[in-house]
């Protein structure tokens, strides 16, 4: 029975709030005050509110209340939660867009030691022929052209890329398509990128990311997305 009364309170509690019944501040009565107005035990209430906090349509705010979320509201935890999950095209697709962008800042805003870093991870990566000490210093290099944009945002941006390639379906994608004959390919992208890095040519280290952006897309795929 308990359980039918919180599932009334939630549902009454829904239409009062797309009803706009606290829309002045957002901010719903407290636990108590809803269980007295419904009369029902406060745990059943509780019930009714946690299960419209679960589903995103209210809030809690400790030391303050609970508060109606506003529709456009962002949730950085749902928001993370749903691009961990994405798929190896989905992540290729974004990487062709920001990578390239990511190479013609950094050729703007490194400095020396940064592209000394970039170059060092370059060179290790050239030398590598296991492929997960190789797919290590790949990452690197990419990683440090981010570094050397000196750009919070799209460092972060980067960030969420690399915890989706470290998930399994990436890897194992990677591992399928792994050739001593694609590592070669891809080394002598980087050197190009690199080469343009180090000339400060931001429209040819662009140019360069897309090259490798779309040769690994051609690896992986067989298209581009």
């Amino acid at each position: 029975m308990p359980k039918q009364i919180a599932s009334e309170v939630e549902k009454s509690l829904r239409q009062r709030i797309a009803a706009g019944e606290w829309s002045h501040d957002g901010q719903l009565p407290a636990e108590r005050d809803i269980a007295t107005e419904y009369a029902v035990a406060r745990n059943t209430a509780r019930r009714a509110i946690n299960a419209l906090v679960d589903e995103g349509v209210l809030s809690r705010h400790v030391g303050r209340g609970t508060f109606v979320r506003p529709a456009d509201e962002v949730d950085m935890n749902d928001i993370l939660q749903r691009v961990t999950g994405v798929s190896p095209t989905d992540m290729m697709t974004v990487r062709r867009l920001v990578e390239p962008q990511a190479a013609a800042i950094a050729v703007t805003m490194a400095s020396a030691s940064d592209i000394d870093a970039i170059v060092e991870a370059h060179e290790m990566a050239k030398a590598e022929r296991d492929p997960a000490k190789f797919e290590y210093w790949d990452a690197q290099i990419h990683h440090r052209i981010f570094k050397a944009a000196r750009n919070e945002l799209l460092m972060s941006l980067h960030d969420i890329l690399r915890v989706i390639r470290n998930r399994d379906p990436w890897i194992e994608l990677k591992r399928k398509r792994f050739s001593e004959e694609r590592r070669l390919g891809y080394c002598a992208q980087h050197e190009d990128i690199v080469r343009m890095l180090k000339d400060r040519d931001a429209a040819g280290a662009s140019d360069a990311m897309l090259v490798h952006m779309n040769a690994i897309e051609m690896n992986l795929f067989g298209r581009l997305n």
